[in-house]
């Protein structure tokens, strides 16, 4: 069982429009509502992806305002079991997703409930379910959540769970709370932009390098149309983009999350270890994380376009060349050295599943 938990957002996404418009200027183009933000994207794509609805649990932060019934609607009628964290005073979280044609997206966003989630419901969720696979989505704009990030993981890896963190830039907040939870994350995923922030290297593979280096287990770093840098135990891995005809890449990550989640839950369902992936392992695997992504980018809005079946055969025509196109080398000794403290946390872990 895999259980989900992060930020979830309305989104509300003004596509199609040849440009953003100016001052008091009117453009046209489509403008749609849907479920979004990690915790609501994953869950769905994970669904979409082939895993059972009932293999999943998902707990998200809401206002008690229309939004919120919103969220929780569009989840449930896809089987999905669900858990609020209803916020006291702070309205559902609503973004305003600008695509204009030939430009990166546009974010405007109030933070809303996400900023008052709390980690109780988390950890009795994970009492309860002892799921396989832990998610935490969207990690720097969780209020409460955040502060407690290291004793949560740590909970989990306790009761057999891989960890698996995605970020977005932190709110009136540093990347300390992150620092102090990466020995407890198997799985770190981030894009370009937040592996240097977190990291302070430019570069993504030495910024993937240098996270492994303080504690996490595996570092990907998803980079749009220039494809992915990894840093996984004993290797330094690089792998290009498929090549498909973008529409929107609104949820091209998450959809790259939920594809990598699926794969490694069923390696762990089928008895292995993720720590015992090899490099070609781990190529394979993210080969088809990032066909999620890209099938994902075809489409408009978060997860309308993710289809298992499409994702399938993009890998059929693509993922053979993509997989042996990938560069992989030795990690450098100093930057793949666990930190003591992560060294702590996995002679931990193992000592208890």
């Amino acid at each position: 069982m895999v259980l989900v938990s992060g930020i979830a957002v309305v989104d509300l996404i003004a596509s199609g429009m040849e440009r953003v418009a100016g001052p008091g200027e009117l453009v046209f183009g489509s403008v749609s509502v849907s479920l979004g933000g990690h915790a609501c994207n994953v869950s769905t794509d994970l669904v979409r992806l082939g895993l059972p609805a009932s293999e999943v649990r998902v707990v998200i932060p809401a206002g008690r305002d229309l939004f919120g019934g919103f969220l929780l609607r569009g989840l449930r009628d896809q089987g999905l079991r669900v858990r609020p964290v209803l916020a006291a005073r702070a309205p559902t979280s609503l973004d305003l997703i600008l695509v204009a044609r030939g430009e990166d997206r546009r974010y405007n966003a109030d933070p809303g409930a996400n900023v008052e989630m709390e980690p109780g419901p988390v950890l009795a969720l994970l009492e309860r379910h002892r799921p396989r696979v832990f998610y935490a989505g969207g990690v720097g704009l969780l209020g409460r959540f955040d502060a407690a990030l290291a004793p949560v993981l740590r909970r989990a890896r306790e009761l057999g769970a891989l960890t698996f963190v995605d970020v977005v830039s932190p709110y009136r907040k540093t990347w300390a709370f992150l620092r102090r939870a990466l020995p407890w994350t198997d799985v770190l995923h981030c894009n370009g932009d937040e592996a240097t922030s977190v990291a302070g290297r430019r570069d993504p593979a030495a910024a993937a390098a240098a996270l492994r280096g303080l504690g996490a287990g595996s570092v990907l770093v998803t980079l749009g149309g220039k494809g992915v840098a990894a840093a996984v135990p004993g290797a330094a891995l690089r792998l290009g983009a498929f090549r498909v005809r973008a529409a929107d890449p609104t949820g091209a990550g998450d959809a790259f999350s939920a594809g990598l989640i699926v794969r490694l839950h069923r390696a762990l369902a089928a008895g292995r270890r993720i720590d015992a992936f090899t490099p070609p392992d781990w190529v394979e695997a993210l080969v088809h994380a990032s066909a999620c992504g890209a099938v994902c980018a075809t489409g408009i809005g978060t997860t309308a376009a993710v289809d298992g079946a499409e994702v399938e055969r993009l890998v059929r025509r693509q993922g053979g060349k993509l997989a042996g196109s990938a560069r992989v080398s030795p990690a450098a000794q100093a930057a793949a050295k666990p930190s003591r403290a992560s060294r702590r946390a996995r002679t931990f872990r193992g000592s208890q599943s």
